[in-house]
């Protein structure tokens, strides 16, 4: 099948992975890594339980999730670039809606309206829409996407700087217009509903597919077919890279919210210093990303996946028992590489394994699992740091997780893939997933 083109032809694919990637650079600059800035800052305004904003937080994360297998059906159905437009105007209207609020009940209803936003501007549709344009080097494109996720880490110590000099709710208006303006924008590179359809079409009905299904059948070859959701769902490689990709987030998640918290409430280490290090950190994961995205293809990912999971184990045993400004920052940034060496891993392997054929809906029903890990993470470390343990009991919790996820991909393993032509005589029969 050749690859998903749109009206630029094939450098299209690689605009996706720019417009993607500025998404993605809105989504975790200003969100994500954002929210234990805002965390810090927003209790201090209202008096509010950090609790609160946790609860928040857990929300976006859930709906990144849980709500993921309708985003990737919606991507199936009607294009990614709708379904990510839609997310970014509903994302900024969130942000717009909490800059108002009074009370602690209104910020969660606004939170909801954010969620909704990012799960349809987020991950899962970007990652659809370099899937279905970039065929060559499609690791290293995998690679190059969330280079937004790392970049956005850079922004927070501007995140910072306006809410120390701002107010939360100044800055969060000004968040609305950022993510509404340059998101619609990026979004605009993104395939479209019709576009896609008739490449799809076109790709199925190529006489050179045809011809090689009739040659395959000549010489005794077999075909692979993509998977659909139904087979996918009865593979045990499908449920091991639910295990192992969802502890790893259990971390991620955690750190994401609980890195600024833990310098600022467990170290004394100011704010600014704090938002730095989260700059840092994610200066780290990018650099992963890429060297992934450049040896993802020669290297075995499943060992690989394996590898950045031990590593992150001792990380988080390392934020554990650490102390002083200079070990937490060694420690975040080797979080930070792990991180971004394993992230396009998880992607690719399920591209491999999977086909993509099918992979919104897999991709999607795979991030609903996951989502689990979203959501556990952060609500964990807020429980148990309030009790006996306080954070080095609650980043050893965490480090539990993640050394119990990485067993998961050591006994992970290529699933049997379905057949993707048939042949009877002279007859040619091509089946294709919409």
């Amino acid at each position: 099948m050749t690859p998903l083109r749109v009206r630029g032809g094939a450098r299209n694919g690689w605009w996706v992975v720019v417009g993607g990637s500025v998404l993605l650079t809105l989504q975790n600059g200003l969100i994500m890594s954002a929210f234990g800035a805002y965390l810090v800052a927003i209790t201090a305004d209202t008096g509010w339980s950090p609790g609160v904003v946790a609860v928040g937080y857990a929300i976006v994360q859930l709906g990144n999730g849980f709500l993921s297998p309708l985003t990737g059906w919606c991507c199936d159905r009607f294009g990614t670039r709708a379904v990510s437009r839609l997310g970014t105007v509903g994302t900024a209207a969130g942000f717009a809606l909490a800059s108002t609020v009074e009370d602690a009940t209104h910020f969660i209803g606004a939170v909801v309206v954010i969620a909704l936003g990012c799960s349809a501007a987020g991950i899962m549709p970007l990652t659809v829409a370099v899937v279905q344009t970039v065929k060559e080097r499609r690791t290293l494109a995998l690679g190059l996407l969330p280079t937004g996720v790392a970049l956005g880490g850079l922004a927070v110590p501007l995140v910072t700087w306006a809410l120390d000099g701002f107010g939360w709710r100044a800055t969060f208006l000004g968040v609305a217009v950022v993510i509404l303006v340059v998101g619609v924008l990026a979004g605009t590179v993104l395939p479209s509903d019709r576009a896609l359809r008739r490449a799809v079409t076109a790709a199925a009905a190529e006489p050179a597919v045809l011809a090689t299904a009739v040659a395959d059948r000549e010489h005794g070859r077999d075909r692979d077919h993509d998977h659909d959701l139904g087979s996918a769902l009865r593979t045990s490689a499908f449920w091991l890279l639910v295990v192992g990709h969802g502890s790893a987030l259990v971390a991620v998640s955690a750190v994401n919210l609980h890195l600024v918290p833990l310098m600022t409430h467990h170290h004394g280490i100011p704010l600014a210093t704090a938002g730095l290090t989260v700059a840092v950190m994610s200066t780290a994961q990018l650099l992963g990303q890429v060297v992934t995205g450049l040896i993802g293809d020669r290297v075995d990912q499943r060992r690989l996946a394996a590898f950045c999971m031990i590593v992150q184990t001792g990380v988080l045993v390392a934020l554990a028992l650490v102390s002083g400004v200079g070990l937490v920052v060694a420690a975040a940034v080797v979080h930070g590489i792990a991180w971004g060496l394993r992230g396009p891993v998880m992607t690719s392997l399920r591209t491999d394994y999977f086909g993509i054929g099918s992979f919104g809906t897999i991709m999607g029903w795979s991030m609903g699992f996951v989502s689990v890990g979203l959501v556990v993470g952060p609500l964990l470390v807020t429980a148990l740091a309030d009790g006996a343990g306080g954070y080095p009991g609650a980043f050893v919790a965490l480090a539990v997780v993640t050394a119990l996820g990485s067993v998961a991909f050591f006994v992970l393993r290529r699933p049997r893939r379905r057949m993707a032509v048939a042949v009877t005589g002279q007859d040619v029969r091509c089946s294709t997933t919409p």
